[in-house]
């Protein structure tokens, strides 16, 4: 089921065609006046999530806004920034610029099994997730919540990074999902090493998603009926255990029919952004820890989905071992000891009063 994703032309598929898995779509396939009227036609909300680390990436998100704002009101519904830092206050002069845009504040309004969990881009996914049902009362399966990632610069954004995955969802009625394909001209370093451990994993459904053109992007737009049923990792393992989570079938999107097809790419061009550094620092966490992350949480699953076995009996949480240069003790090196395991959160329908706004009187 490796190769080459078939490329998805409009004028060749119906809207409730069952298309192929993983099929590619091209940017700029679909007209922003077309995707708002198909969204005011079937009743179904959009919100646009960028999750945020830090209110200095406030400026460099401000110029992606800027791009999006003819669609502010119309095609999206609403902005949010789930903001993982401590100061939510600091990204006022954003929000005060935006009126459309809103802060969730991820360590303020953690759901009550999170509580305690640590923080990172999938909390704050899965935290948002649970305020958009609970509190914004969200609850149209279909409705559409994007997550693109802040730190995307500004010379490679454009808008269909919205308009292109939304459309594919509401445009076909068998996609759940769009994941934001691109390439990278100066990375990718670990989309090529996790692409090759596919490769080797005897299961027709994970060998297939080397179709997708880029693994690790954290760009994707799905239906709330996805989003509910989707287990989160906290932090770097998010994207992996989501791509995971299609082609295990662990989604059961429709009986029958596998996850992925119901899984869509949507091609953008090239993007860049910040590169993190090869090896950690004290300071900062190098592409080692996300490595580790990423990994730990592809032999995780398939060990849980008995795709993997170890020889000898499960350790404790892996830890992984960084030599740093050190100049100031006179040896000559230092070691790093980080953690490489994320929490895996289960999914918001598993959450009794999740569920029963999702799903009324039972199933």
């Amino acid at each position: 089921m490796s190769g080459a994703p078939l490329v998805i032309r409009l004028k060749d598929w119906g809207r409730g065609a069952r298309l192929p898995a993983l099929g590619l779509i091209p940017g700029g396939s679909f007209d922003p006046e077309v995707v708002t009227r198909l969204k005011q036609a079937a009743g179904t909300p959009v919100h646009l999530v960028f999750p945020l680390r830090s209110a200095r990436e406030a400026g460099n998100l401000r110029a992606l806004l800027l791009m999006l704002r003819p669609l502010f009101g119309s095609l999206i519904d609403q902005v949010w920034v789930a903001y993982g830092g401590e100061r939510p206050a600091g990204l006022r002069r954003l929000t005060d610029f935006f009126p459309r845009v809103r802060v969730f504040p991820v360590a303020r309004l953690l759901p009550p099994d999170q509580q305690g969990a640590s923080l990172g881009k999938g909390a704050a996914m899965r935290a948002f997730l649970y305020h958009l049902v609970m509190t914004e009362n969200v609850t149209h399966p279909r409705a559409v919540v994007a997550f693109i990632d802040a730190d995307i610069r500004p010379p490679y954004f454009h808008p269909r990074w919205v308009v292109d995955p939304v459309g594919a969802i509401l445009w076909f009625h068998t996609v759940e999902a769009a994941k934001i394909v691109y390439q990278r001209p100066r990375g990718g370093r670990l989309n090529a090493m996790l692409r090759s451990l596919l490769a080797l994993c005897p299961h027709a459904g994970v060998q297939a998603l080397q179709k997708l053109a880029y693994l690790l992007s954290g760009e994707i737009a799905g239906t709330l009926k996805f989003w509910s049923r989707l287990p989160f990792k906290t932090g770097f393992g998010v994207e992996t255990l989501t791509l995971l989570s299609f082609a295990l079938d662990h989604l059961g999107l429709t009986p029958g029919t596998p996850d992925l097809e119901h899984l869509v790419q949507v091609y953008v061009g090239r993007m860049d952004h910040r590169h993190a550094p090869l090896t950690s620092t004290p300071r900062k966490r190098g592409l080692d820890q996300m490595a580790g992350t990423v990994f730990y949480t592809l032999m995780e699953s398939l060990m849980a989905a008995g795709l993997l076995r170890w020889r000898l009996p499960a350790l404790a949480a892996p830890w992984l071992s960084i030599p740093v240069p050190d100049g100031e003790s006179g040896d000559p090196l230092a070691w790093m000891e980080v953690p490489i395991s994320d929490v895996t959160l289960p999914p918001l329908a598993t959450c009794p009063e999740v569920r029963a706004r999702l799903i009324p009187g039972g199933d």
